[in-house]
């Protein structure tokens, strides 16, 4: 309790402070990989960042909750080597436009499909991690033509709220329904904050170096972040419409699995492998919940053997 009372007092000390917000300022390079060429187009008013390299069946790398395309630095090299790899900001993330508008399930997951119609896509490989691995069964469930395969990687199960296990989202859930609270720590999370939520996605907490830090702490304060941060939670409980139809996903699927994931221990990837009919579960070994961050060959070496079958 103790812990948990010093995460709630770090997050809100800023809020109290009245932390300063920054603008949104779109990069013309990509500072993690500069040869990669940053583009943007725009779906319903709201500019989109994006990135996109190789040639071939398309891939959708789709990040979670809070975070941005930086999360697949160590595939887009590799995969563009077989495919035409797409790297997104998911709308009101990253580098994406972050309109003051409802964050539901919903949201994300017409989001997707449109960036799909803009981008001249017809059929694609969406290949998620956490919420984006969410988002990814949920359109294959309401957009079945217009997926090829899934690869979820340690992915938001319908009654995510439920399922989520990390001290920080326990909190959250705890506190959920208390009036102004949630959106006090939503939008004004310290940079101490923000570390521990790093650090319980990976096995090995030295991976959390100040720069990797510095970059996901950026983004988070770019106006609007925490509106999106917070609706998007106080939404989720949306999700549990889909509770009981992963079973109409008739794509191969690949469900790849951190062994030390803290947020949804493997438990749930092993839940979910039992509803998607023919699915693959893989474990990850020494790994977290970003494990295509956290040990990459092993997760390429996977996703590449699934896609080439």
């Amino acid at each position: 309790m103790v812990i948990q009372l010093g995460w709630m007092v770090s997050a809100l000390l800023p809020s109290l402070l009245w932390r300063r917000k920054i603008p949104l300022i779109r990069p013309t390079r990509i500072d993690w990989n500069p040869s990669l060429s940053p583009q943007s187009l725009q779906i319903k008013g709201h500019t989109v960042f994006y990135t996109v390299r190789g040639e071939g069946k398309p891939l959708l790398l789709i990040h979670g909750y809070g975070a941005g395309m930086w999360v697949w630095e160590k595939q887009i090299d590799i995969l563009s080597q077989f495919y035409r790899v797409y790297a997104l900001d998911l709308i009101g993330h990253g580098f994406s436009d972050r309109p003051k508008i409802p964050y539901t399930p919903e949201t994300y997951i017409n989001f997707l499909k449109d960036f799909m119609d803009e981008a001249g896509i017809d059929k694609a490989t969406l290949i998620g991690n956490s919420m984006g691995g969410g988002i990814a069964w949920a359109v294959a469930i309401r957009f079945p033509e217009r997926v090829s395969r899934l690869v979820l990687i340690d992915c938001v199960p319908p009654d995510v709220l439920e399922q989520v296990k990390n001290k920080s989202f326990r909190m959250l859930v705890a506190i959920k329904d208390i009036p102004f609270l949630p959106c006090l720590i939503f939008t004004g999370g310290s940079k101490n904050s923000l570390k521990r939520i790093l650090q319980e996605c990976v096995s090995n907490i030295d991976l959390i170096t100040p720069e990797l830090l510095n970059r996901q702490y950026q983004l988070s304060r770019i106006e609007g972040s925490g509106w999106v941060l917070y609706s998007t939670f106080r939404n989720a409980e949306a999700a549990l419409e889909f509770r009981g139809r992963l079973s109409q996903i008739q794509h191969p699927t690949l469900l790849l699995w951190g062994e030390k994931d803290q947020v949804f221990p493997p438990s749930v990837g092993e839940g979910l492998h039992q509803e998607i009919v023919g699915s693959i579960f893989h474990v990850i070994e020494k790994s977290g919940h970003i494990p295509m961050w956290e040990t990459p060959e092993e997760v390429n070496r996977a996703i590449l053997s699934f896609l080439q079958e």
